[in-house]
């Protein structure tokens, strides 16, 4: 079972952590109303003709700030069954809870000056002078088809995962194992209405991993391991982006296409201390990079837009601490035999990649 945090921050495309009610934020001030609407650009070219102190231009609605405090919690049953003595299969029902608390505001706005200075000079000016952004997005994503952004408490089942764990070798001081982790589309789909959705289930995809054991001495081992994860092209309903500008593209804009999310190559390695035959310390460091996403479809659109950041780099450390009564069930001093361990990783560095920061708990029992 695990817990995790930290998704409402994020390495932007230079490397800058940051929160995503900041890196989503945007600011209306007139360049971005006149672009945006026809008839906010009418009101910006009228308030310039008032007085010489381009009072249009100085025109701003402030910020539009999306806070959102998300956090996932799953839990996942597990079945391993030895085939051989090398070989293990087994399969996991991930059950997933997603929480998120989310609030539209305004923030910086300098339209109480205007109001003051110009209020009651028109009707329409008036309509103008009392818009909020915050009310004004809620229709605007309405209108466009969008869900509302509101809070969210849901559970479901994730990727159902299927692993196929082989042992090449295993002597006193080594050992190297071969994993494939497949995932079936199980979880929910792809939805491109939902602005708040997590969005990252309902994805066929093979993870491989290579990992070798080394002892180093009586307590101390290092575990370096190498892993491709790789996508299996699928089709999905998108909302294609008819320029850079087009930030919501509307509901007619939506279309099945064809995508290939970039696959994924991890080196990593654990280094484990133990203390006694049943406690072990450990600690771990991850480098991760991402190819891009790629969309296809019938249209001249601009798939090429779905693409924007979507590789990704990212850094990962983890430190462990678990407790083993393997070795005392076979000196007959433990009833039962398992392996109970907490993990807590972080993402520490990298870029289009959300921060991360992952406590979880694995409770192994042998029967």
């Amino acid at each position: 079972m695990g817990n995790i945090e930290g998704i409402d921050q994020r390495y932007t495309e230079n490397g800058t952590l940051m929160k995503l009610g900041d890196y989503k934020s945007v600011i209306f001030d007139a360049p971005t109303l006149a672009k945006f609407n026809s008839d906010a650009k009418r009101l910006i070219d009228a308030l310039n003709r008032f007085g010489a102190h381009n009072l249009g231009d100085n025109f701003n609605l402030g910020v539009l700030r999306v806070e959102t405090m998300p956090k996932v919690q799953y839990f996942a049953p597990v079945f391993a069954r030895g085939i051989t003595k090398n070989w293990t299969l087994g399969v996991g029902l991930p059950i997933v809870s997603y929480q998120n608390q989310i609030k539209v505001s305004q923030q910086f706005s300098n339209i109480e000056y205007y109001r003051a200075q110009f209020s009651g000079l028109s009707p329409e000016l008036d309509d103008a002078l009392n818009a909020n952004l915050a009310t004004a997005t809620h229709q605007t994503l309405q209108q466009k088809g969008y869900k509302p952004l509101e809070n969210r408490s849901e559970s479901f089942l994730g990727d159902v995962q299927i692993a196929s764990i082989y042992k090449f070798f295993e002597n006193r001081s080594s050992a190297l194992i071969y994993q494939a982790q497949i995932s079936l589309p199980t979880g929910p789909r792809y939805d491109p209405d939902d602005l708040a959705a997590l969005n990252i289930f309902g994805r066929t995809n093979i993870n491989n991993t290579v990992a070798y054991s080394h002892r180093l001495s009586s307590r101390i081992s290092l575990v370096p391991y190498v892993s491709y994860f790789l996508n299996i092209p699928d089709t999905v309903t998108a909302r294609v982006p008819t320029n850079e500008d087009d930030t919501l593209p509307d509901s007619s804009s939506k279309e099945d296409v064809s995508r290939q999310i970039g696959n994924t190559t991890t080196l990593g390695g654990n280094m484990f201390y133990e203390l006694t035959d049943s406690w072990t310390l450990g600690a771990g460091y991850e480098y991760a990079v991402k190819e891009e996403d790629h969309f296809a479809g019938s249209r001249p659109s601009r798939y090429d837009l779905l693409s924007l950041n979507t590789d990704m780099k990212a850094q990962r450390v983890k430190g462990e601490i678990s407790y083993s009564s393997v070795k005392s069930y076979f000196k007959k001093t433990a009833l039962i035999p398992m392996i109970v361990s907490l993990e807590v990783s972080d993402v520490i560095a990298g870029h289009n990649v959300e921060r991360q920061l992952l406590q979880e708990l694995n409770v192994m029992m042998f029967f």
